[in-house]
């Protein structure tokens, strides 16, 4: 063998070496980016199935990090009756919603739904105000959660259950609150981005618009970033809930999300005076 064939081959193995050692980091850095969450919880709590759609994107994000994700549903939604879908108030609604719920959450791959099965439009009877209280604290420490999403106070556009989740939520998180149950947010839409010119495809949807509670964009520091994959996910998963929403409506929701640049934006329990991109943090 030539002097020349051996310089050759040995510049060969070379490259064949670099070419390993620089793909290598890559490859772990892209690993440990979609795994960075794997240790991490986060708790999702909405009084009705689909209350989840505005964040779903979101949750999808987190899912694909490796978050464990628990969404909790905390009534049964047998009252949600919707003109396209027909299907009566009561147990039969409930169930369908029920199986809707399980849909979602395999779709977006996280884990069950769990249903605290109060009646859809009844937690703000007395006796249900204390239960609910208690059940809340039996999830934070039955699942650990390092993260709690629930609704602003304002319950998205006002819906008295809605209401009442925020405000059981709120009180336990800032009784039981730890080094491990960090940080309790509420989803919100910035003020600073409502169109009151906005004309939607759907009467449920123009509805919703109209009706939604706005927060100063200066209160709500996390914001969230997702990206398309992440809004495709979640149109996917809430589109399971088809005793609610035809698919125009469902345009009309993840399109309100679009309205925001691709950003979800939490405001923190107790305020926050630097945005943060990251609901671990």
């Amino acid at each position: 063998m030539t002097k020349t064939t051996l310089h050759q081959k040995f510049l060969g193995i070379s490259c064949l070496i670099l070419l390993i050692s620089c793909n290598k980091p890559i490859e772990t850095k892209h690993k440990a980016h979609l795994n960075s969450h794997e240790n991490k919880t986060l708790m999702a709590i909405f009084a009705h199935p689909d209350d989840e759609i505005i964040i779903s994107p979101i949750l999808a994000k987190y899912a694909k990090e490796g978050a464990n994700i628990h969404l909790v549903f905390v009534t049964d939604g047998s009252k949600g009756v919707a003109e396209h879908a027909n299907i009566p108030v009561g147990d039969s609604l409930a169930k369908v919603r029920s199986e809707e719920a399980l849909c979602l959450t395999k779709t977006l791959g996280i884990i069950p739904p769990i249903f605290l099965n109060y009646t859809d439009g009844d937690l703000t009877e007395y006796e249900n105000i204390y239960s609910l209280d208690d059940k809340i604290n039996e999830l934070f420490i039955k699942h650990q959660p390092n993260v709690v999403i629930t609704f602003g106070p304002g319950g998205e556009y006002g819906h008295s259950d809605h209401r009442m989740v925020s405000n059981i939520v709120t009180e336990v998180f800032q009784r039981e609150a730890s080094n491990t149950l960090k940080q309790l947010l509420y989803y919100g839409f910035p003020k600073e981005y409502k169109n009151n010119n906005l004309k939607l495809k759907s009467k449920v949807g123009n509805w919703f618009y109209e009706n939604w509670k706005t927060t100063q964009k200066r209160f709500l520091t996390y914001r969230i970033p997702f990206n398309e994959e992440d809004l495709k996910l979640g149109y996917k998963a809430s589109s399971c809930h088809k005793s609610q929403y035809t698919n125009e409506t469902i345009d009309d929701l993840l399109g309100i999300i679009k309205l925001t640049d691709h950003i979800i934006y939490l405001r923190p329990w107790n305020g926050a005076k630097e945005i943060s991109t990251n609901i671990f943090d």
